[in-house]
């Protein structure tokens, strides 16, 4: 992947660039269910004579015993009916179990524009980085305001740097996953070499390819950030622990976190894309929800008009999925 397409989708959804996705449709819904697919499997790559194993993808829609996930018909019909009433103009979801590895996804090839979830990858990149050198973490970055390319964010953010300020990596950030500040994300992300943040996006199993003048990204191809995180294979288990943690800093209560109960641990990132022409806007979360039977992933990615609703729809998949797992998931595994 050349870093141009990389750079070019961040930097726009730093700006709020909006991606409009074709149609409302059933096809790959009713594909994935008379196609089986198989296992698969996410290899590290730049070896020659090994092959480091990242992650394990079974096959949609089923348990390790064959039997199918109970909820994921519930799921669909919530998406459905957001779509037909005009609460959302298009919806994705994505969900899969992390101690066993069944997943399912409503319309998950579906793409989007991702905006401030692509701040996931740089820090990842960075946190690649530390672990060679830990103290890439204490160098520091002076942010100057008359050659920042970004504009006003769509939520107001609590803190944002301040111009001619000097800021640590390690407090960047922070301030980029704590408050999504696009401020942080643009020093960082200009820190970074081609080749590290392309390796990030190579090595998570992560599909992001041009749409117009955007990167797109569908919910399924997302997943790879948070599956390869949870599982420690790609940085290594403090460096993972780390990114998670970073994570759980929560920059937006009103999605996933309030779906579930107050104390319950979600490491979650968001994205919002500015109204576009007819008020069109993009609201997606994607995290890992720590519950008490076992942790799961969760994405969900929304095309709307209405701002409140789309983080409405964000709680209340959150909630139904939560619900779920505690009345009819797997009994709580171990590791």
């Amino acid at each position: 992947m050349s870093r141009r397409p990389v750079a070019r989708g961040l930097l726009l959804a730093v700006a709020g660039a909006t991606l409009f996705a074709l149609g409302w449709g059933g096809h790959a819904w009713w594909s994935r269910r008379t196609e089986p697919r198989a296992e698969r499997r996410v290899h590290l790559g730049g070896y020659r004579l090994i092959s480091p194993l990242l992650d394990v993808e079974l096959p949609e829609g089923n348990l390790p015993d064959n039997e199918p996930i109970p909820f994921e018909a519930k799921v669909a019909s919530f998406v459905d009916e957001a779509v037909r009433s005009g609460k959302v103009r298009e919806m994705s979801v994505y969900y899969r179990d992390l101690l066993d590895g069944p997943w399912f996804g409503i319309n998950e090839d579906r793409r989007y524009n991702p905006a401030s979830m692509m701040k996931v990858p740089v820090m990842i990149a960075w946190l690649k980085r530390a672990e060679r050198d830990p103290g890439v973490l204490r160098q520091t970055f002076e942010f100057d305001e008359r050659t920042y390319p970004g504009s006003d964010q769509v939520l107001s953010r609590e803190r944002t740097l301040l111009p001619h300020g000097r800021y640590t990596v390690d407090e960047l950030l922070r301030h980029m996953l704590s408050y999504s500040d696009n401020r942080a994300m643009w020093l960082l992300f200009n820190g970074l070499r081609t080749e590290e943040l392309n390796a990030v996006v190579a090595s998570m199993d992560v599909s992001n390819e041009r749409s117009g003048p955007d990167n797109s990204i569908s919910v399924r191809g997302y997943s790879g950030f948070f599956r390869v995180l949870f599982n420690a294979t790609f940085l290594d288990k403090a460096m993972s622990e780390k990114a998670l943690e970073l994570l759980a800093l929560q920059d937006f209560p009103r999605g996933i976190e309030a779906g579930v109960p107050r104390g319950v641990p979600v490491a979650a990132k968001f994205g919002e894309t500015s109204p576009g022409p007819g008020g069109v806007l993009q609201l997606h979360e994607f995290g890992i929800v720590y519950h008490p039977r076992g942790p799961y992933i969760l994405g969900i990615m929304t095309v709307g008009q209405d701002w409140g609703a789309q983080a409405d729809i964000l709680r209340d998949v959150s909630a139904l999925v939560y619900r779920e797992v505690a009345a009819e998931g797997q009994p709580t595994a171990t590791r």
